[in-house]
């Protein structure tokens, strides 16, 4: 039997013209931008020109009796009382750790159009690797921000060749500095070489379906997956990369879940757990059993209306960021409410929809601030009873 092959033909001919098409089209869109870069560089060359000497003038040190403004430092609680949280500062983007762009890096940026994808808009989740470079889940922009603050350089990560990323809404860091990723549009964890460049994609079939937060336990070699619709605890092997155990199912009693979303690990391997629709914060022990819970709905002193994230420092207290309250809270392991900080606002120290949260060795405390599009870093100052 004879098959007709003229729709076939008629398909790759309508193909190709499609493909030459959407060529000509890019082509002509750099066109566009080049004739455009090439009027604007000598009026960007003035600019540079015209403004050099009111940049040099205010980089000049101060003369006579003037004296530098003092800003008073932000601290928990307020005095008198014995302070147990200060403010560190602020990253939106990579000038707030130094980073300075050459002038012809600018122009190729501003050709590109890509000079604002460095500046953090909707952050969700933090990491911080072995280098203290500071990595950033941002989901409006698509991609994981890597400030490097001790190198004072920007980089980022944003998928493969084959899928790029979508929804960053989980991050992690392994003792190689690898980077893992959960992305929550496409349901599936990236693993990126401490370089950036894409390693691979973890397995995940047949059992993930959409993970919302990661962190790894880098003593006993496991990756913890809050697998969000699953209601569930997924432990991943990171050796072999297979599945290897599960915590919890839904529900409201011990042990149980109604949507985990976010996850802290401390040093000794005791997992923390934001049971958000349970309104609680359940924490079990490195063999899965849980320790203690705490929490519930409502707008008093240790209530909570919309957690988020969650961290430990060193000393076993617990913080827990809500987007309702637009706060962090400190509890002890018991759940007693030792601290809160934070309002609604855009000044230092106040939220705007907080989100994830990370403490690292040295007990700063990072908080994705969301809709500020910032990153806000706290110190613990010490002290077990942080009241």
């Amino acid at each position: 039997m004879m098959m007709r092959l003229e729709p076939v033909k008629q398909t790759l001919n309508w193909s190709i013209s499609v493909i030459a098409d959407t060529r000509n089209s890019r082509l002509a869109r750099w066109r566009v931008r080049l004739r455009h870069a090439m009027k604007t560089l000598p009026c960007l060359t003035l600019a540079l020109f015209v403004a050099a000497p009111a940049t040099w003038a205010k980089d000049a040190a101060p003369t006579g009796d003037a004296q530098p403004a003092v800003t008073p430092e932000l601290v928990w609680p307020s005095p008198p009382l014995q302070p147990r949280i200060r403010y560190v500062g602020s990253i939106s983007g990579p000038e707030d750790i130094g980073y300075k762009r050459g002038f012809f890096r600018k122009v190729w940026d501003f050709i590109r159009g890509e000079a604002d994808d460095e500046h953090i808009v909707r952050p969700m989740a933090v990491a911080v690797d072995g280098r203290d470079r500071l990595l950033v889940a941002d989901t409006k922009r698509g991609r994981v921000h890597i400030f490097d603050r001790s190198k004072r350089s920007y980089a980022f990560v944003r998928g493969s060749k084959w899928d790029t990323l979508r929804l960053p809404i989980g991050l992690a860091v392994d003792g190689k500095d690898n980077i893992y990723v959960a992305d929550g549009e496409l349901n599936k964890i990236f693993i990126f070489r401490s370089d950036g460049k894409f390693e691979r994609l973890l397995d995940t079939a047949g059992w993930l379906k959409r993970p919302s937060a990661l962190v790894i336990d880098r003593a006993r070699q496991r990756l913890y997956v809050a697998d969000t619709p699953a209601h569930d605890i997924k432990i991943v092997d990171l050796t072999s990369g297979k599945l290897v155990g599960t915590i919890g199912r839904r529900g409201s009693e011990a042990g149980e879940f109604n949507f985990p979303t976010f996850l802290a690990l401390d040093r000794h391997g005791r997992l923390a757990v934001t049971d958000s629709m349970n309104m609680r914060i359940q924490i079990f022990d490195a063999e899965g059993r849980r320790i203690s819970a705490f929490g519930k709905h409502g707008d008093g002193s240790g209530d909570f209306s919309a957690p988020k994230g969650v961290a430990m420092d060193s000393e076993g207290h617990v913080y827990v960021s809500d987007a309702g309250f637009d706060n962090v809270q400190v509890f002890d392991e018991t759940g007693r409410l030792l601290l809160f900080w934070g309002t609604s606002g855009q000044e230092p120290g106040k939220f705007w929809l907080p989100a994830g949260m990370l403490i690292d060795a040295q007990n700063r405390i990072y908080v994705a601030d969301s809709y500020n599009n910032r990153v806000q870093i706290f110190q613990y100052l010490g002290g077990r009873d942080a009241r």
